[in-house]
């Protein structure tokens, strides 16, 4: 049986990684049941953590660790949702606040005991969490638990409160499709939630998601061409706004919880990478051959370096994949701690498999500075560019990869 050591990337520890775990477990296990995922969490072992608890970042409070679960053409649809992501109430406040776009519509006639569509739709809402269509569908992109979190939260909104008056009060009629906003939205919302990130669903259960809530509220038109035009030409100011310096200074302390879990890891691995390749040396060890090295992110790096200078490994372990890593940048940059740029791969060096995604703005192509040794393959997480880096493991896409590049 083969046996594969997924290393995981910067920032991770223990509850996060052993999802992942799962995730990949289960994704390899549909395609490949011969194979045997070890688990190699070097990250709660040997991480980077504040040790005078940020005492040297202004502003700085420590964050509670949350724990709860938290047709157009692609390119449109990842922006899309690339700014759900950053503001799940973005849509629902352009709709709320756009005026009608042709000439004025003729008001509706007056029906006694009719309840306004904006009004029926705020209180079918209510209903969501009981419909089996919905439920199933959240069930199967692992928000369910999400659910009634993320329907108190929506129904408490004023905005969304002010987009069913807006529905009512003529400016947006019926194939504005509201109830798909309303939809993206939720899913938005539960997604923020995710620990692990939104690129952690796959793009279709996601949608599948939004197309429950969609039908359940009424259904819509798909194409919303108007209301994506308007949702994107927002982006900008959105972007602008989030990025302003003064909002930047009065959230430092929030935004450095998030980035020292990237960037720390990183540089104390460059400064002391020597215990954490002697870990994971130690695992794959244990493991019975043939052992496959599956590298994400900085694990990539750290299976790299490994490999790179421990040649005793090489007879038990028979292959390095890596999945959006910087070890082909930091070569070519001379920052491996491994190998200094020009030496290239040593004769020792098992078969390398670099999987990266265009839009993943941390992964980068290993044939072109290492040549045919490494063979690069590009799949696509369907992900904008802020989630694709943490969206491989939902990718359907990334388990055939692995299935047929696995020794077996």
């Amino acid at each position: 049986m083969t046996s594969v050591l997924f290393i995981h990337g910067t920032g991770v520890r223990a509850p996060d990684y052993a999802a992942a775990l799962r995730t990949v477990r289960a994704g390899l296990g549909r395609i490949r049941p011969d194979v045997a995922v070890a688990e190699c969490d070097w990250g709660s072992a040997l991480g980077s953590y504040l040790r005078a608890e940020g005492a040297s970042i202004p502003g700085y409070r420590p964050q509670k660790t949350d724990t709860t679960p938290r047709r157009a053409p692609d390119d449109e649809e990842r922006a899309r949702w690339a700014l759900l992501y950053a503001e799940p109430d973005a849509e629902l406040t352009l709709f709320a606040l756009s005026g009608p776009s042709g000439p004025a519509e003729a008001p509706g006639v007056f029906v006694p005991g009719a309840v306004p569509a904006g009004q029926r739709l705020w209180k079918q809402v209510s209903g969501l969490a009981e419909a089996p269509a919905v439920r199933e569908a959240w069930e199967a992109a692992g928000l369910a638990g999400q659910l009634d979190d993320v329907l108190r939260e929506l129904r408490s909104s004023s905005v969304f409160r002010s987009a069913c008056n807006a529905l009512d009060d003529g400016r947006g009629g019926p194939g504005r499709g509201l109830p798909r906003l309303t939809g993206r939205s939720l899913v938005a919302r539960a997604l923020a939630r995710l620990p692990e990130g939104p690129g952690a669903v796959p793009v279709a259960e996601r949608d599948a998601a939004v197309d429950a809530v969609t039908d359940e509220l009424g259904g819509d038109e798909r194409g919303l061409a108007e209301v994506v035009g308007r949702s994107l030409g927002a982006f900008a100011r959105l972007a602008e706004r989030a990025g302003g310096s003064r909002l930047v200074v009065s959230r430092r302390g929030t935004i450095s919880e998030h980035s020292l879990g990237f960037s720390g890891d990183i540089l104390s691995y460059l400064v002391r990478g020597e215990a954490v390749r002697a870990y994971v040396a130690d695992l794959a060890g244990t493991l019975p051959a043939p052992v496959v090295l599956l590298g994400h992110s900085l694990g990539g790096v750290i299976g790299f370096d490994l490999l790179a200078s421990h040649p005793s490994l090489t007879p038990h372990v028979t292959q390095l994949i890596t999945v959006g890593s910087q070890a082909p940048l930091l070569y070519e940059l001379d920052a491996l701690p491994s190998r200094p740029y020009g030496t290239g791969l040593p004769a020792h060096f098992p078969a390398w498999l670099n999987v990266y995604d265009p839009r993943d703005l941390l992964s980068f192509l290993g044939s072109p500075i290492f040549g045919s040794r490494v063979r690069d393959v590009e799949v696509d997480n369907g992900q904008p560019v802020s989630a694709a880096h943490g969206a491989y493991w939902a990718n359907p896409r990334l388990y055939e990869v692995l299935a047929q590049a696995l020794p077996g």
